[in-house]
């Protein structure tokens, strides 16, 4: 166990990583990369493009294994784990270019996402057994109540390529978490909203928090990585280049050289104004 900052309670952190390392060829992606993220947090990933941010969460949902180093998630080793099997255990993401499946309507993607929940299968359903009915139910029952939770709840019947491109954002969160995740990845979830779609954004995330999930974000919209996160985990070149609250992050010097620059720092942190 490890504790952040003094005179606070120790905790087993919800996802770890260990001395990860990567490379492309002759490029090195990742280079001896380590971090935690506490239990009930909103831990942000930022750096300048090609950190090795997405690569990250890449490793982390087991679509690029490391060429070195270890993940967890509580006391389980990730390490050699499918990506579909990484889902059942507890790790949801969304994805910088949206990715939604565009023939099918709003409920039938959040739907699509809690098939991990589900025990039925295939066969089962097509049998037209008593379970699989009642397994059907308590699934839309719960993608509706999802649909309603990040305010699309209207659009269920709509095809979701009708969506506003906000909305298809919120939607791909809905279907992320309704595989029931103790961590959800989003890469870049602010990218091409526009202000009171930022703002309904910060909202949402903190009412994802205060659901018990727990949240790491790469973004670079520093007013919403300042204003919502707990701790900020900077990578340059592929390598840790600092890991703090928002406010020692605003202060950092080595970080406000390579990415922020003075006028890229945000605005006030949750915590305090620098």
């Amino acid at each position: 166990m490890n504790a952040q900052g003094s005179g606070q309670e120790a905790f087993l952190p919800v996802l770890r990583l260990e001395e990860i390392s990567r490379s492309f060829g002759g490029i090195q992606a990742l280079n001896d990369v380590s971090f935690e993220v506490a239990p009930g947090a909103i831990h942000a990933l930022i750096g300048p493009n090609g950190a090795g941010k997405t690569t990250l969460l890449n490793v982390i949902t087991g679509s690029c294994p490391p060429d070195t180093g270890a993940a967890f998630l509580g006391d389980c080793r990730l390490n050699g784990r499918k990506p579909h099997e990484r889902v059942s255990l507890g790790i949801a993401r969304t994805f910088q270019n949206i990715e939604l499946f565009g023939s099918m309507t709003v409920l039938e993607n959040v739907l699509v996402g809690r098939h991990v929940k589900t025990r039925c299968g295939f066969f089962g359903a097509m049998a037209g057994l008593p379970g699989c009915s009642l397994e059907e139910r308590k699934a839309r029952q719960r993608a509706h109540e999802l649909l309603d939770f990040v305010g699309l709840s209207e659009a269920a019947d709509w095809r979701s390529t009708d969506l506003p491109f906000g909305w298809q954002r919120f939607l791909e969160i809905a279907r992320a978490l309704a595989t029931g995740p103790k961590v959800l990845l989003l890469d870049e979830p602010a990218s091409g909203l526009n202000p009171v779609e930022t703002s309904t954004l910060c909202d949402l995330l903190r009412k994802i928090r205060e659901n018990g999930v727990t949240l790491l974000l790469v973004e670079h919209d520093m007013n919403l990585v300042m204003e919502i996160s707990d701790r900020v985990f900077v990578l340059n070149h592929g390598m840790k280049l600092a890991d703090g609250t928002p406010c020692e992050i605003q202060a950092n010097e080595a970080v406000i050289s390579a990415y922020l620059g003075r006028e890229r720092m945000g605005g006030k942190c949750s915590a305090c104004a620098i």
